[in-house]
This record gives C-alpha cells, sequence and structure tokens, in this order.
C-alpha cells in the first residue's frame, strides 16, 4: 500500500502538475527534496497541453503595446477574430483590464520585453536540461516559427516590435512573394510576407512533454497526490496545504496552479490580476500529399496552425474570460474556416480542446516569494510563454527555496507590482 501523503511532513508540496510545476518538482527533486505535487491530473485542463508547442525565443513582447489602440474598438465589439471578451464576466475582468490598457504603450512594451527577455533567452537551454531528464528530447525540433501578414500595411504596423526583438538580439528573417511559399509550399498565396524566428524551437506534442516529465517526477521517488487544492496557511513549521480529502504538509509550497492561483491566494490576502486568456484547438489531418515544416501564425485572422504527428493543430486566438467560464467554439469555427483557406485542410482528428492561459496585464509572470509568507513560493501567470519557461521557471523556484544564487534577474516578476500599481492611481 503506497503511504498516505496527508499523513508525512513534506520537504515542498508543489500545487499544479503542468508544465511549470512539474519543472519545479523536477529541480528540486535533483537538489535532493521530497516533493509532493498535488494536481486534478486532467491533462485537458492545462494550459500546458493545449498549446502550439513552440519554444519561441522571440516570445518577449507583452499582449499590451501601443497597437492595441489602433484596434481597441474592434476588441470591443468582439469583431477581431483574435480577441473575445465574455461580457457577463466583465466584473471579474475588470481590474485587469484597467491595468491592461495602461499599459499599453511604447514604454511599458518596452519595460517588459527588458525584463522577459533573459527569462525567455535562457528557456531552451532549460528544456535541453530536464529534456535529459524526462526523455523529451527527441520530442525537439529547431524549425523556426513563422508569422505571415496579408499586406504591407500589415507589416508596417510592427516596425517598433521588429525593433524592441532586434535590440534584445532576436534574430529574424523577413520573407516576401514567393521566398514565402519556397519554404511552405502548400500555404494559399494570400501573404505578402513572412517573419521567421530563426532561433525558435517547437515540439511535436505538448502534452506528451508534460506526460513524461510527470513520469520522470514519479520514478525519480515523487509522489503525485490526485486532488485539489483548495487552500494554504503558513505556520511555524512550514505551510498546510488544505485538499479535498484532507491537509498536506510540507516546508515550503509552490502555487503554480496556473488560471486558478490567484483565487487560491485571495484568503492569504493577496489580490492579484489575473485573467484566463482561454483558447481553443482542434486538430486535422492535411490532404495527402500535403505538410506544414512548422508552426505558422496569421497575424490578420488571429489563428496558429502548427504541425502535431502528422496532424496538424489549429488554434485560436484569446476569449478574455473566468476560467470556470463555459467554453463557446465560435472562435475555433472562425479560425478552422480561415485555416482552411490557407493549407488543405482534411477531416478532423479528434475533439475541440479549450484551455486556460493564465494571463497577467503587463504579459510578466509571477515568480518569487509571497511578500508576508516566506516559505510560499509564487510561480504562475506565463500567459503565452508558459510550455517555453515552464523549466528555467522550475529552476528559480528551487533556486528561492533552496536559497541559491540566481541566475537570472528577477525582480520584475515580483507580485509586489501590483500594489505598487494600485497606489499610483
Amino acid at each position: 500500500m503506497s503511504p498516505d501523503p496527508t499523513q508525512q511532513i513534506h520537504d515542498v508540496a508543489v500545487i499544479g502538475g503542468g508544465i511549470v510545476g512539474l519543472s519545479a518538482a523536477l529541480e528540486l527533486q535533483s537538489r535532493g527534496r521530497l516533493v509532493v505535487v498535488i494536481d486534478p491530473d486532467d491533462e485537458h485542463r492545462r494550459a500546458s497541453y493545449g498549446n502550439a508547442g513552440v519554444l519561441s525565443r522571440g516570445s518577449i513582447l507583452p499582449v499590451a503595446g501601443p497597437g492595441v489602440w489602433n484596434n481597441f474598438f474592434r476588441y470591443a465589439r468582439n469583431a477581431d477574430p483574435a480577441v473575445r471578451l465574455r461580457y457577463s464576466s466583465l466584473p471579474a475582468l475588470w481590474p485587469w483590464l484597467r491595468r491592461f490598457l495602461r499599459a499599453a504603450n511604447e514604454q511599458a512594451q518596452r519595460d517588459s520585453a527588458a525584463i522577459l527577455n533573459p527569462l525567455v533567452e535562457a528557456a531552451f537551454e532549460r528544456h535541453i536540461a530536464l529534456g535529459e531528464i524526462a526523455g523529451t528530447i527527441p520530442l525537439i525540433h529547431r524549425d523556426g516559427w513563422l508569422r505571415l501578414y496579408r499586406s504591407d500595411g500589415n507589416l508596417a504596423g510592427i516596425a517598433l516590435e521588429r525593433e524592441i526583438l532586434g535590440e534584445h538580439g532576436v534574430t529574424t528573417e523577413l520573407l516576401s512573394g514567393e521566398a514565402i511559399y519556397e519554404l511552405e509550399p502548400f500555404l494559399a498565396r494570400r501573404y505578402a510576407h513572412g517573419l521567421l524566428f530563426t532561433q525558435t524551437a517547437s515540439v511535436q506534442s505538448p502534452g506528451e512533454v508534460v506526460r513524461r516529465f510527470a513520469a520522470a517526477f514519479r520514478a525519480r521517488g515523487g509522489q503525485f497526490l490526485k486532488d485539489c487544492a483548495t487552500g494554504l496557511r503558513q505556520t511555524e513549521a512550514g505551510v498546510d496545504v488544505r485538499t479535498r480529502d484532507g491537509i498536506i504538509h510540507a516546508g515550503h509550497a509552490v502555487v503554480s496552479a496556473g488560471a486558478w492561483s490567484g483565487h487560491l491566494l485571495r484568503e492569504l490576502g493577496y489580490r492579484i490580476p489575473l485573467v484566463s486568456e482561454r483558447g481553443y484547438h482542434a486538430h486535422y489531418r492535411l490532404r495527402e500529399g500535403a505538410s506544414l515544416g512548422r508552426a505558422i501564425n496569421d497575424t490578420s485572422a488571429g489563428f496558429v496552425v502548427a504541425p502535431m504527428n502528422g496532424e496538424v493543430r489549429v488554434l485560436t486566438g484569446v476569449e478574455l474570460c473566468r476560467p470556470d467560464d463555459s467554453p463557446r467554439r465560435s472562435q475555433l469555427d472562425l479560425a478552422a474556416a480561415e485555416a482552411a483557406k490557407t493549407l488543405p485542410l482534411g477531416e478532423a482528428a479528434g475533439p475541440i480542446w479549450s484551455g486556460n492561459r493564465p494571463s497577467t496585464p503587463d504579459s510578466l509572470p509571477v515568480i518569487g516569494l509571497a511578500p508576508r509568507h516566506d516559505r510560499i513560493v509564487l510561480a504562475f501567470g506565463h500567459g503565452h510563454i508558459g510550455f517555453s519557461t515552464g523549466p528555467v521557471t522550475g529552476d528559480i523556484v528551487a533556486r528561492l527555496i533552496r536559497k541559491e544564487r540566481q541566475n537570472l534577474p528577477i525582480a520584475g516578476f515580483d507580485v509586489r507590482r501590483f500594489s505598487r500599481s494600485a497606489a499610483k492611481q
């Protein structure tokens, strides 16, 4: 009979079994810590299951930027396929939206990019490091990432973004005309320009990467408790994590519960502007003889298509909502219709997926010790880059708990930035 984890004292309890939580668990195990992961163990609820699998060197630009204002009224009317706003959830979303709109300017965009760059730059190396443990290196391919623009005007609109990327050493290759179709011959001739991110890698199955991380954690003696954390409190001896089935006692706790992290921390007095950027995907087979060499992003229609184990995954833009709001497939229907005009899609292959990216207003994750609870580490809010930066976040978390020197600057990820922001209002 396996030991009852509620009757043990663990070194660390990790709340959340997505790629961030599992990366932290593996890093802590490597440092000799006894770790329990607490998670409902429903892989389809995880943002790290349903993403495009891109390990993008160029993902340093926050969602908020001056370009938001050019499309503001389209977004507000739900007339842009890249963004949907769940108006019934607006009261819960408003604290986030207010800060997001305040961050939609050039200086804030430059500041966030400078903070994110070291984290994103180190992401691939940490994927390889944990891949040695979990056996995921064969799943990783250096094939680049291609953003597509339908007109000269679309490309001109990202001049500032290209400038910021270049300042931080992100290499891109501008493709025009036939150069796009030499690279991807099965794309429809509807694009004037493409921007190829040459330093970017991808995986053929994000879900398989997470499964192998979990298997490696268990194989090395880690305990995976299939349960849901409902609260936590710091004690003199450590941290008690309340679950549906009991209390887990640990020396430290890591909160990496994705879009549900903010709710979990409310009883400790933390008010964190965190929303769900809901995403949807569906799989399709390509017609016989067709192929796709790398993930593509149609910037006009707001969809992504990524090759996945002989099929393609069609992914939507974002729907701003609460994490427990019911799914709506209209945005996916639009994305699939546009993707069918871009690639020779065949029959659907598998069920529709929806999941919640945990998003902060400035697109910076929350990573660090909880200000008033020095045994609780926060690690969530990675938005679109959680799959890519999960392993490097895990290393940061382990260094915080072990009181090791950090290799990267992390002050910009401190949760206290939100209380400072509120004080300025």
